[in-house]
């Protein structure tokens, strides 16, 4: 249970994510996580009442985004984180997000997060009204539900106690649960209190003298220096905490020391969760194997027994032509027989040869003692016998094939699942290190053979702060001749050759639709800056993201669909031509449509790249599926 401590600790570390803006919301269970960009990446676990940190162990995100996550994503997107604050030395987190309007910080939302009870997170607007909330809450006090005006709990005591009233406090209740609950401290922190100040906790009524060393432990708490650690006990955690308190001196405790309170909420909430996380996803991906182990044995197993039967099949028709006079003269006796005996003495007398070992009156069949028995029918002649085992034979034959066809996509399945439990590190997660990003990261971008930015807008919004924002007199404007496709700018483009350019017109194409389409190729034209305007044609509209162009197009036709990845010997991850990526990576490699998607093709790159940041990696590949290409 987070602590109001815990809570004035952590607002202050968080800071650093103030003037970072919302890239993606996801929902974990109870736990939101908020994907931060504008001075690199920074991912917010938000754990009520558990805990709040940056963490540096990204989980996946879930396949189905929950409704409140929607919720999060429609009001929050993009949008400018200003300020995070502790409400009153309560527990309770505040985050402020919000626009430029005439470069003044607006907010528009706050996001509020109750850390006491069970935990809450709720969305209000600038007017206070409950936009959308995790958990409704109906108290005698409060009602915590959308259209519903957010009202701070009852506030507690402070610590500007005076010597009467904590002498006060300890009348009702013993002075440990009368500091735990008056001032909203919490049971340790109410009993380090009382360790500090030499006072028995259980005591009720107190003297003078304990009031006043209370009140003077109260002052040295208030001010006790940061010092975050993990807590354990006989290897396991038994607490985390942003100072060094008497209540754990003893040997017992085992006290490991952090930078900070968040990396040591991290290392038990983000790497140990992304352990056991891990070891879920073997065990279950290890049961998948076994199950497909079973179905291929077992379909190996009928494979055989079909190659078997065909074979003997085969083997009976081969027979019944050679022992054809023998067969043929039997029948000829048998039905010669039937005019003068009864079925059980004709039974009786072929018991006697040995060349017969069974008949069955009732299905019509004999049975020959060959090598191997040979069962005929006696309403069939000889040949019409031979050809019925021919044709059993030749419908194995069918039932063969088929079961060739499910054997060999079982172990397909197989091979892919085993190649992917290659991919699960037994190890402990690493931790992604965080970079320092240059302005247009938050973009798409490359680096061309003649060492010009080259970047493209993700979605419609950064298409317009592209244009609107980053484009200037110098540039160069590309865009794919296809509906989907981003703004592209080349920095300093009027002073590029063609070889720029082409590699610009790959980039503009190669990111457009026409990649998850799976097209192999595609036009491009590009313009300059002063032919792009948001003024639309008469009678037409432009929604967000769309600019119109005026005058002439220099196209660039037939310009190939494919790109490289690679990575710097910065550790950054860059997408676009071939060229222009191996001259400026270190570990590359080339791609193309494909039918695997993003996240798990990032894996199988994020370990050619020799890299840990799939994030990265995701963020740089092309919208759609990829493959890898040979040369």
């Amino acid at each position: 249970m987070f602590s109001t401590f815990d809570l004035k600790e952590i607002s202050k570390e968080l800071s650093d994510l103030e003037r970072m803006r919302v890239d993606k919301i996801y929902q974990l269970g109870n736990e939101i996580r908020i994907k931060f960009f504008g001075r690199g990446r920074e991912d917010l676990v938000i754990k009520p009442p558990l805990a709040v940190f940056v963490t540096s162990y990204p989980k996946p995100a879930p396949k189905n985004p929950t409704w409140f996550a929607m919720l999060l994503r429609k009001h929050l997107k993009a949008m400018w984180l200003f300020k995070i604050e502790q409400y009153d030395f309560d527990r309770i987190l505040m985050f402020s997000f919000g626009f430029y309007e005439e470069n003044n910080p607006v907010v528009k939302f706050v996001l509020i997060v109750e850390m006491f009870r069970d935990g809450n997170i709720l969305l209000a607007n600038q007017d206070n009204v409950i936009v959308g909330i995790l958990s409704r809450e109906y108290m005698k006090d409060r009602t915590l539900a959308p259209k519903s005006v957010y009202e701070f709990p009852e506030k507690k005591k402070g610590f500007d106690l005076s010597i009467d009233e904590i002498i006060e406090l300890s009348k009702e209740y013993e002075i440990v649960k009368g500091l735990a609950t008056q001032l909203n401290i919490g049971g340790l922190y109410a009993e380090e209190t009382c360790l500090l100040a030499g006072v028995d906790k259980s005591k009720i009524g107190i003297s003078k003298e304990e009031a006043v060393k209370i009140k003077e432990a109260l002052i040295q708490l208030e001010n006790l220096k940061k010092d975050p650690m993990i807590i354990k006990k006989n290897e396991q955690v038994v607490d985390i905490l942003p100072y060094d308190l008497k209540s754990y001196d003893s040997s017992e405790f085992e006290k490991v020391r952090y930078e900070s309170l968040s990396k040591a909420l991290d290392e038990v909430y983000g790497k140990a969760e992304s352990e056991e996380i891990l070891r879920e996803e073997i065990s279950t991906h290890q049961k998948k194997i076994q199950k497909f182990e079973r179905m291929l044995k077992s379909q190996k197993d009928l494979f055989d027994s079909y190659i078997d039967e065909r074979e003997l099949y085969k083997i009976l028709g081969d027979l019944t032509y050679e022992k054809y006079p023998i067969i043929e003269e039997s029948i000829k006796v048998i039905e010669q027989a039937k005019k003068n005996y009864s079925l059980e003495e004709i039974k009786t007398k072929l018991a006697q040869n040995k060349l017969i070992s069974d008949v069955d009156f009732k299905t019509g069949i004999i049975t020959f003692n060959f090598d191997p028995p040979l069962p005929i029918e006696l309403k069939k002649d000889v040949n019409e016998n031979a050809n019925l085992f021919y044709e059993k034979s030749k419908k194995m034959k069918r039932k063969i094939d088929g079961a060739k066809i499910a054997m060999d996509n079982t172990e397909a399945k197989l091979l892919s699942l085993k190649e992917e439990e290659e991919e699960f590190e037994v190890e402990k997660p690493k931790a992604i290190e965080r970079k320092a990003r240059e302005w247009y990261e938050r973009f798409r971008w490359f680096t061309s053979s003649e060492g010009n930015i080259v970047l493209g807008g993700r979605d419609a919004s950064s298409n317009e702060v592209i244009v609107k924002k980053y484009m200037e007199d110098s540039d160069i404007y590309f865009h794919a001749d296809a509906y989907g496709a981003p703004h592209v700018i080349v920095k300093d483009g009027s002073k590029v050759t063609d070889i720029t350019l082409n590699e610009a017109a790959i980039f503009a194409v190669s990111f457009s639709s026409l990649w998850k389409d799976g097209y192999g190729g595609g036009d491009a034209y590009w313009v300059k800056p002063d032919q792009v305007t948001k003024e639309a044609p008469s009678g037409e509209y432009l929604k967000k993201g769309a600019f119109a162009i005026k005058g002439k197009r220099n196209y660039i036709r037939s310009v190939s669909i494919k790109l490289t990845i690679g990575i710097t010997s910065e550790g950054k991850i860059m997408c676009g031509p071939d060229v222009p990526i191996e001259k400026h990576t270190v570990k590359n490699i080339k791609i193309m449509p494909g039918k695997h998607k993003k996240e798990s093709f990032a894996k199988r790159v994020a370990k050619i790249l020799e890299t840990d940041d799939i994030d990265a990696i995701v963020q740089a590949l092309p919208p759609g599926g990829c493959d890898v290409r040979g040369k």
